[in-house]
């Protein structure tokens, strides 16, 4: 029987193709698959995890007081260059919010207020740029007010202690005017302040 000559061939031969078909798929599929996985440990992964020791790191981060663009988030993730500017400056936002603080109650203070809120929060842009923003809500003792009226009630007390101060000078002026006092002796007027 010739035929079963025939059936091993193109059994051997059909396995033959078949195996080298399918270690072709499996090594295309392989590359697809370990290519985007790939990609993604060198870049997605690796911002994410950098942003994730960010957060755990920098509170100011973690409480979203900065908010980092995500080219630049990028970029320090694979340059460690980048990575320590962007940690010095994270690390200065505790200093910059006090420092801001105190000024903000300075501030308040010279108008005659106090400071009831402040809030600070950083934007970092994709060059690395940092832009800060501030708001301050105060408070005088007739209530919550904007800077303006209290600028304004502060620059009247001024005024109003100006001129009080200004009337006294002029009491004290009036009163150390020289009187003039003709001495019996000589005849000559003499100057005798009171």
């Amino acid at each position: 029987m010739a035929i079963s000559g025939i059936g091993s061939n193109y059994s051997n031969m059909y396995g033959s193709t078949y195996t080298a078909q399918k270690n072709e798929a499996v090594k295309k599929t392989e590359t697809k698959e370990n290519a985007p996985a790939q990609a993604k440990n060198t870049s997605t992964d690796n911002v994410s995890d950098y942003y994730s020791y960010l957060q755990k790191n920098y509170d100011c981060v973690k409480n979203g007081s900065v908010a980092i663009s995500g080219s630049y988030l990028k970029e320090c993730a694979r340059n460690p260059e980048k990575a320590k500017e962007l940690e010095e400056n994270l690390s200065f936002f505790k200093e910059g919010y006090e420092s801001g603080l105190k000024s903000a109650q300075a501030n308040a203070r010279a108008i005659g207020a106090r400071v009831v809120n402040y809030s600070e929060s950083w934007s970092i842009d994709s060059t690395g740029d940092i832009t800060m923003m501030a708001s301050t809500t105060v408070t005088s003792d007739s209530g919550v007010k904007g800077w303006k009226e209290l600028a304004e009630e502060r620059e009247e007390k001024l005024k109003e202690k100006k001129e009080q101060e200004e009337e006294l000078l002029e009491k004290i002026q009036i009163s150390a005017q020289s009187v003039s006092v003709i001495s019996d002796a000589y005849h000559k007027p003499v100057d005798i302040k009171a």
